[in-house]
């Protein structure tokens, strides 16, 4: 047999094999387009089957942490120092919100089943079949009892969930089917609320670093008071218009799937918006997380007016404050990392930070997610740490003069766990919440 012969026969005999390994290279690269054209959802999935592994597991659900502290409730209270009131907080995985007086003491709690919020029937294969929990976040209270919320769902890739709106007694009055996240504000009869929209990959995507790849947009939707959408506004199409200040160059490359991350929206008014050079009355202020980014965004023109990046990273629930400056939660604590996070008041003209609050060494403030802030009238800020479940009132000069930790607690693997605060948290003057004036008449009759 001569060598041409030789080499013919082991070539058949290799045929197969080639032929496999060309099927083989042709299905993996089909696998391998379709996984970046998909990543949003791969990404999710992956998450989703993650934590389906974990479901027995609080700890692995991002809502329960290792416990810091040994006892629950009022931990510290400097009744000459603190600012009387009533204090609102939300536990994320509990779908619970909690109304406490200065002692402790619950005065009002409010809460729903996954049922009654997002129905088995609906969304399974986006909750890998049901398995994964809603969690709550954004509250409103008003004086009669009735309270806004706002539910994000664990799935695949998206999270958003509705908004809706429960009377005293938990009875849900009504629900919107919109894709809410994180925060909301409420100005008289309109409520403000961030959303998101799933986009599909584009070769002319809103902003160019997004081209070919699938990705989520966050929205800014007003509604009315009955839960009907007036208008939703594209915070990216903002971004892109806003050229003049070369936004979009930096929506980062590396976290299409999620690329701003909006996660507070506070209205300006007359007093507030004079304070930040362009804005006016019914502008937002917006907090974008993966930019590490202020912005103020005009809802008439749907372009940003102003922006703003400092020394915070990851930051959470800014607002402005009467004085003009910007309060938020610093969750990674600044250029250097050190394992704290800090409150920071920041003066909108400079960046320069006026004030600050990041506790001791020995008794951090920290938080890897969420975290909310308020000012109260005295001059006492009132700050969510929402991984230790802990609620704290401090002073101007930095002194603790209430500490309060949430009671949701649990046993894993021996180790003490606690729920983790959903985002935001308020501090209410008795005389606001007149339903608890009604239920006490009532009980007494």
């Amino acid at each position: 047999m001569t060598a041409w012969q030789r080499g013919r026969v082991y070539a058949v005999r290799l045929m197969p094999s080639i032929r496999w390994v060309a099927l083989f290279t042709f299905a993996f690269g089909l696998g391998m387009i379709y996984a970046v054209a998909n990543y949003p959802r791969i990404k999710g999935l992956f998450a989703t089957v993650q934590l389906s592994l974990h479901i027995g597991n609080k700890s692995e659900t991002g809502n329960w942490f290792p416990a810091r502290f040994e006892h629950s409730g009022v931990l510290r209270h400097d009744a000459a120092r603190v600012q009387p009131g009533y204090t609102l907080y939300a536990v994320a995985p509990d779908l619970s919100v909690h109304l406490v007086d200065m002692n402790g003491r619950e005065l009002h709690r409010w809460s729903v089943s996954r049922q009654e919020v997002m129905p088995e029937a609906a969304g399974q294969a986006r909750t890998f079949f049901g398995i994964l929990s809603p969690q709550l976040e954004g509250r409103h209270l008003f004086p009669n009892g009735d309270l806004l919320t706002v539910y994000e769902q664990q799935a695949m890739g998206e999270w958003g969930g509705p908004l809706v709106k429960l009377d005293k007694d938990s009875r849900i009055l009504w629900k919107a089917d919109i894709k809410c996240h994180h925060a909301l504000e409420v100005v008289g009869d309109t409520i403000y609320v961030l959303t998101q929209t799933f986009r599909e990959p584009s070769q002319q995507p809103i902003v160019p670093s997004l081209e070919g790849m699938p990705y989520i947009d966050d929205n800014v939707t007003i509604l009315d008071s009955n839960g009907k959408v007036i208008s939703s506004h594209s915070v990216l199409q903002a971004l892109a218009k806003s050229s003049d200040m070369r936004l979009a160059d930096e929506v980062p490359f590396n976290d299409r799937a999620d690329p701003l991350h909006t996660n507070s929206v506070d209205v300006l008014d007359e007093q507030t918006a004079r304070f930040i050079p362009g804005a006016k009355p019914g502008n937002v202020l917006v907090s974008l997380k993966h930019l590490d980014m202020l912005a103020v965004m005009d809802l008439e023109s749907d372009t940003f007016v102003w922006v703003l990046r400092g020394s915070w990273r990851a930051q959470h629930d800014a607002k402005v404050l009467p004085n003009g400056h910007i309060l938020l939660f610093d969750n990674e604590g600044g250029l250097m990392k050190h394992g704290k996070s800090r409150v920071l008041e920041v003066a909108p003209d400079t960046g320069g930070i006026v004030w600050s609050f990041e506790g001791t060494d020995d008794d951090p403030l920290y938080s890897s997610i969420r975290g909310g802030v308020q000012r109260m009238s005295r001059g006492n800020t009132l700050i969510s740490e929402s991984t230790s479940g802990r609620i704290l009132e401090v002073t101007p000069d930095g002194s603790i003069v209430w500490e309060y930790v949430q009671p949701i607690q649990d046993i894993e693997n021996g180790q003490k766990i606690v729920a983790a605060l959903g985002l935001g948290l308020a501090r209410y003057d008795p005389g606001y919440v007149a339903f608890l004036n009604e239920q006490s008449h009532e009980a007494r009759r």
